[in-house]
C-alpha cells in the first residue's frame, strides 16, 4: 500500500512538473513571438530535456522515449497554452511583444514550480539507482535545470543557471537534503517530499521577488539602492 501511494505521488509530481516546465517553455517562446511549432518545441525541450539528460548519464533509455506520455503531455500543454494566450490577445486586441515582461514573470513562476518538483523526481530516481549523496545531488540538479538550460540556449539567451546562482544551488541543496532524509534518517517518503517541495518553492519565489543572489556584489548593489 505504501508503494502504491509513493508511486501515485511520484506520478502526480512528475505530471505537474511536466506541465509547469512546458508552460515555462511556451511563455519563453511567446516572449520572442514564436509560432505554435516553435513554442511547442520549447515546451517539450524544457519539460523533458533535464530528464533525458539524467537518464543518459544513468545509462538508461530515457523515460521520455521509452514511455512518451510525458512528451504527449508537454505537447498538449504547449498547444493549449499557446492557443489560450493567442485567443486572449485577439479578444483584447493586444500584441505579444507588449506582454514580454508578463511572460518573463510567468516563466519565472513556472520555472520555480518545475524546479522544486523535478529536483525531487531527479533525487528519487538517483537514490533508487543506488547513487551516493554527491551523485544524487548532481542528478537532481540536472533534472531540475537541464531543460531550462537547453531552452535558453535555443532562444539565444544566457541560461538562468549561469545568471542566477541560487537557481542551481537550490536544486543541488534539495538533492542533498533528500538523500540525508531518505537514506540516512529513513524518514517517511511522503513527509520528506511534501516539506522539501514547499521549502524549495518558497525559497525560489522569495529569491525571485527580492532578486536574491549568492554573489556578494549583488547584495551590495541592492543595499546601495535602498
Amino acid at each position: 500500500q505504501n508503494f502504491k501511494g509513493e508511486k501515485m505521488l511520484n506520478t502526480i509530481i512528475n505530471s505537474v512538473g511536466i506541465i509547469a516546465f512546458a508552460c515555462s517553455g511556451v511563455f519563453k517562446g511567446l516572449k520572442y513571438n514564436y509560432d505554435i511549432f516553435g513554442v511547442t518545441v520549447l515546451g517539450v525541450i524544457t519539460a523533458c530535456g533535464g530528464g533525458i539528460t539524467r537518464d543518459i548519464l544513468l545509462n538508461k533509455i530515457p523515460t521520455a522515449i521509452a514511455k512518451p506520455h510525458d512528451v504527449y503531455l508537454a505537447i498538449f500543454t504547449s498547444i493549449f497554452i499557446y492557443l489560450t494566450v493567442k485567443i486572449q490577445e485577439k479578444r483584447l486586441n493586444m500584441k505579444t511583444i507588449d506582454n514580454s515582461k508578463i511572460f518573463m514573470r510567468l516563466v519565472n513562476l513556472s520555472d520555480a514550480l518545475g524546479l522544486a518538483l523535478f529536483t525531487i523526481i531527479g533525487a528519487t530516481i538517483a537514490v533508487k539507482s543506488g547513487m551516493d549523496i554527491l551523485s544524487v545531488a548532481v542528478l537532481a540538479t540536472i533534472t531540475g535545470v537541464g531543460g531550462g538550460i537547453i531552452r535558453d540556449l535555443l532562444v539565444n539567451e544566457t541560461p538562468f543557471v549561469l545568471k542566477e546562482d541560487i537557481y542551481a544551488t537550490l536544486s543541488f541543496a534539495g538533492g542533498l537534503i533528500y538523500f540525508i532524509c531518505i537514506v540516512n534518517f529513513k524518514l517517511p517518503y511522503n513527509n520528506v517530499v511534501t516539506i522539501l517541495f514547499i521549502l524549495l518553492l518558497l525559497i525560489r519565489l522569495i529569491a525571485i521577488k527580492y532578486k536574491l543572489s549568492l554573489h556578494f556584489s549583488t547584495f551590495k548593489e541592492h543595499g546601495d539602492e535602498k
